[in-house]
């Protein structure tokens, strides 16, 4: 079949099918920093879109909300070898807790609406599966493990692709420009911004205990690796990094 029920009550609330991650940027003009998009590079796993179709309650209303979900890579943490009972009866192994889970699975989101928390009540309603550092749809003790494990204190969640579409000013530009026969084959009119992972989030996630989760991602998707990248300058700019490279070493 070309899509799959995988909602529990068979409402079509879930569906699963298969489909290729969406292309990202994928050429147009102004766009040479950008290493090559790598679909090739994506197995069987990774042609599957979840199509999550389920309301959330805003201003006291269910509203319509639907999000794609595309795989991208999981793995599950390591156990530590120091399990010592504390004085408060807890152990230092967090892993070694039956009802903390060790998987993580690292996710492309699509929102197809824009619903408050919609990605964050998705991931916890349809799969069961909050986001990690998520203090309100997620579970304190899982979210304690995985930044005692990562050091990541905050939610993971990151908004890596924004696309616009063209003003109704461009379009027409568009059409005089077509009019007068200059064509250059570039995509005018619309914005698509790649925001690269913020240092903390990328420091996590190349962490020693997610290596195989950060391989694998990269693998299929390497502008994962891009570093952030500042055309207007500014308090920060293209040359933060290094400004801040050279004060560590002073």
């Amino acid at each position: 079949p070309d899509s799959v029920d995988m909602s529990a009550n068979c409402d079509g609330s879930i569906v699963g099918s298969f489909e290729r991650m969406p292309e990202i940027m994928t050429g147009g003009g102004g766009k040479e920093h950008l290493p090559p998009h790598c679909n090739e590079n994506a197995g069987s796993e990774h042609n599957v879109k979840i199509s999550v179709n389920l309301p959330i309650k805003a201003n006291d209303m269910e509203k319509e909300a639907q999000t794609d979900f595309y795989f991208l890579s999981s793995t599950d943490a390591p156990e530590k070898e120091d399990c010592t009972v504390k004085p408060d009866g807890n152990t230092n192994n967090a892993a070694a807790t039956p009802y903390v889970t060790k998987s993580l699975t690292l996710l492309l989101c699509r929102p197809r609406t824009g619903r408050i928390h919609q990605i964050r009540r998705h991931t916890q309603k349809a799969f069961r599966a909050p986001i990690i550092g998520d203090s309100e749809h997620g579970d304190s003790r899982v979210n304690r493990f995985w930044r005692e494990t990562t050091g990541l204190d905050r939610l993971g969640l990151h908004c890596w692709y924004l696309g616009l579409p063209p003003s109704s000013s461009s379009l027409r530009s568009d059409a005089d420009r077509d009019n007068d026969g200059d064509d250059d084959g570039e995509k005018d009119g619309s914005i698509e911004c790649i925001a690269p992972l913020t240092d903390d989030f990328a420091k996590a996630l190349r962490h020693e205990a997610l290596r195989p989760l950060w391989e694998e991602a990269v693998r299929v998707e390497p502008r994962l690796e891009m570093e952030p990248y500042d055309e207007r300058g500014g308090s920060f700019g293209r040359y933060y990094r290094e400004r801040i490279r050279d004060d560590d070493e002073e």
